[in-house]
């Protein structure tokens, strides 16, 4: 490994005098600096790409101020700026690159960071690792990605991610009225799992606002049983901003102690003014300047080589997005406000892929926003993001009269290719069915030529390997859906560098009965006595902050004043309780039991009808028709499905293969796929249907 911090210290130094002389880079990253470069698992070749390499290190911006493609920036005129009139900050960056540059593909893959923290290893290269600086073989999982030569990045663009682990953070400035501080209210919101003395109120995994005062009087805590019950304000000598230490409380500005505990399932909401607030947007600004950077310039304005082509390599030809989560939520917030392209209207990226997003975008682009919230089953619904519109198409929200689509300020010449890509979760959580319905859910809306929209079926949000309940009703769902993932990005690549047309939009319709409400999905579940069905589903609300939030994104009302839901819709499932629509994976062609993509909480967290925010259930089916029989369950048995295990594993490949020949799942992935759904069989007929474990679910 070697160190390079004290190395480009020196030779910024020494080529200062330069300036006069060096290319003035046109993306607003100034400087660049590599802190640490080093080749990754221990040289490994990966197929004829050969070796890769993992950089990382700081971006160093100096964005305009003035610029027109940053005028929808929130607060962007209160910023402070050096005597150019540039908006000074930092960024955290990590690359893995081809180190015979020559061997890669040409493309650069960007990882929209999900909370300072990669996804594009574990989403496509199936890496069960969690670190944030992959430097093993291990690190690398299937090496998907290296194998076709993709150059990765990712770069911190939040100021609400923690430091430690190796994070990516951005130094996001504070916004100043005349140089003074501006003050604002803020909301937090607690909800425990189990009974605590404190809890923090920050957003999951992040940092808040620090509130202006210790012991602010007029701060407010407020409990409730659910998101639209009644509030009851608690006393303000009962709770104190602090961990308890002892006798005593210590004050910390992210945690709230209260004398009576926090409570299983209740929703508590605390406001308080703050002092400072990031101006967020900044955030989609530098992913898009660093973007334009890594792509057009081979030195940043002090003369450093751009270190993804300082071996000599050619820039980039295609540029792809990748966001998962939060990450969708932020890469939709870009093509919303217009944020993705730079300066001469030079596109920043060519395609996104967009994966478990839901409708909702970033909650960023605000003052005093936190980039870490996000609406969800009953939590968290006080926050902007998940507002009209929500559609590619422009469509007219019947409340209030407004006609718009999520790609309204994209001229055609700069729109990038897109592929939204949900499961089943995120029309439960996430509201999902708004990107194709109208806001009121009475009719379909086709997207835009630019885009296309998938479901996974039957899906959930992230492979997690856990075999255990916790706190929810049902054993988790096992589906992996990362062999489509692969073969999707393909296709998105493709779409861009070939012109080949990608597969059709496959998502629910109204029009052909498989997306419907709530009632209309629980009447066709199937009726199995020890399966907890949803009482509801996430429908996000019109939130009133204020006269200025919609023209100058202040929030005068904190918290917002609620009105009229946007409608949610649902998959429908078949008899199996399957969803009929959207890429069904083998696993649900060929089913051993029932995947949804919903899955209530247990009674002990005191909000037995909310739903996860990412997890799915599954029930299996009885083994045999005594077992069916016994249990009542009115789905057929495995036995009456397959009647030999060498049926179950014939009918699931060529399931396999019917995907494949729809260009879903590669060739290469088939064997594979049969054997693990083989594996899987075995631990079903071996599971003790009497039991409650899901132990079965985890191969030993």
């Amino acid at each position: 490994m070697l160190k390079l911090s004290g190395l480009r210290h020196c030779l910024f130094l020494a080529i200062a005098g330069l300036l006069p002389f060096m290319p003035t880079a046109s993306a607003d990253v100034e400087r660049i600096e590599v802190l640490e470069r080093t080749t990754v698992a221990d040289g490994k070749a990966f197929g004829n790409v050969g070796a890769y390499e993992r950089l990382r290190g700081r971006l160093y911006y100096a964005i305009d101020a003035s610029a027109a493609e940053n005028q929808s920036l929130v607060d962007i005129k209160l910023a402070p700026r050096d005597a150019q009139g540039r908006i000074r900050f930092a960024a955290d960056f990590i690359a893995l690159r081809p180190i015979d540059a020559a061997r890669g593909n040409g493309r650069m893959l960007y990882d929209v960071s999900t909370r300072g923290k990669i996804t594009l290893l574990h989403e496509f290269n199936n890496s069960a690792s969690s670190s944030n600086a992959p430097t093993t073989a291990a690190d690398m999982g299937n090496g998907f990605l290296m194998e076709q030569g993709y150059t990765l990045l990712a770069t911190g663009w939040s100021w609400d991610v923690p430091p430690g682990e190796d994070r990516l953070r951005a130094d996001i400035p504070v916004a100043l009225d005349g140089g003074k501080p501006i003050y604002g209210r803020v909301e937090g919101e607690i909800t425990v799992e189990q009974p605590t003395p404190t809890a923090s109120h920050a957003g999951f995994d992040a940092l808040t606002y620090e509130p202006a005062r210790a012991d602010d009087p007029e701060a407010v805590l407020t409990m409730r049983d659910a998101a639209q019950g009644p509030r009851t304000v608690i006393a303000r000598n009962r709770w104190s901003f602090g961990r308890k230490v002892g006798d005593k409380v210590v004050y910390d500005p992210s945690l709230i102690t209260l004398d009576t505990g926090f409570k299983p399932g209740i929703i508590y909401t605390v406001t308080y003014l703050a002092r400072g607030p990031r101006i967020g947007g900044l955030g989609l600004a530098a992913i898009r300047d660093a973007l334009s950077f890594f792509r057009r310039e081979r030195l940043d304005k002090f003369g450093t080589p751009n270190p993804l082509t300082d071996t000599g390599a050619e820039l980039p030809k295609t540029v792809l997005a990748f966001g998962y989560g939060q990450g969708a939520r932020v890469l939709q917030a870009m093509l919303t406000y217009g944020l993705v392209s730079g300066a001469g209207g030079q596109p920043a990226f060519d395609g996104a892929f967009i994966k478990a997003g839901g409708a909702g975008r970033a909650n960023i682009n605000y003052r005093f926003a936190q980039p870490s919230r996000h609406f969800g089953p009953d939590v968290e619904q006080d926050f902007a993001g998940d507002g009209f519109p929500f559609a590619t198409t422009a469509l007219t929200d019947g409340v209030s009269n407004e006609t718009r689509g999520t790609l309204d300020r994209l001229p055609g010449a700069t729109t990038p290719k897109l592929f939204y890509v949900n499961t089943a979760t995120e029309y439960w959580t996430r509201a999902a069915s708004l990107m194709h319905t109208a806001p009121d859910g009475s009719i379909d809306a086709a997207p835009d030529k630019r885009a296309r929209v998938y479901m996974i079926a039957s899906d959930h949000q992230r492979v997690s390997g856990v075999n255990e309940r916790g706190i929810l009703a049902h054993c988790f769902n096992p589906l992996d859906d990362r062999s489509v993932l692969r073969s999707l990005l393909l296709h998105l690549d493709a779409w861009i560098t070939l012109k080949q047309e990608p597969p059709a939009s496959a998502y629910p319709s109204l029009a052909d009965g498989t997306l419907g409400k709530l009632p209309q999905h629980l009447e066709a579940f199937p009726k199995v006595a020890t399966v907890r069905i949803p009482s509801r589903l996430s429908d996000p609300l019109r939130l009133d902050f204020g006269g200025r939030f919609a023209s100058e994104g202040i929030a005068d009302v904190v918290p917002p004043k609620t009105g009229r839901a946007f409608t949610s819709l649902v998959p429908l499932p078949d008899g199996d309780g399957l969803d009929k629509a959207g890429i069904r994976l083998p696993d649900i062609a060929v089913p051993l039991g029932t995947y949804t993509g919903w899955n209530p909480q247990n009674a002990a967290t005191g909000a037995p009808e909310r739903l996860s925010r990412a997890e799915g259930s599954f029930i299996p089916f009885a083994r045999n028709d005594n077992e069916r029989i016994t249990a009542n369950d009115p789905r057929p048995s495995l036995q009456e499905r397959y009647p030999t295990r060498e049926a179950y594993r014939q009918a699931y490949a060529a399931a396999t293969l019917a995907l494949v020949e729809k260009g879903l799942i590669q060739g290469t992935e088939v064997n594979g796929m049969v054997d693990r759904a083989a594996a899987f069989y075995d631990r079903l007929m071996a599971r003790d249907p009497a039991g409650e474990s899901c132990a079965y679910l985890a191969a030993k």
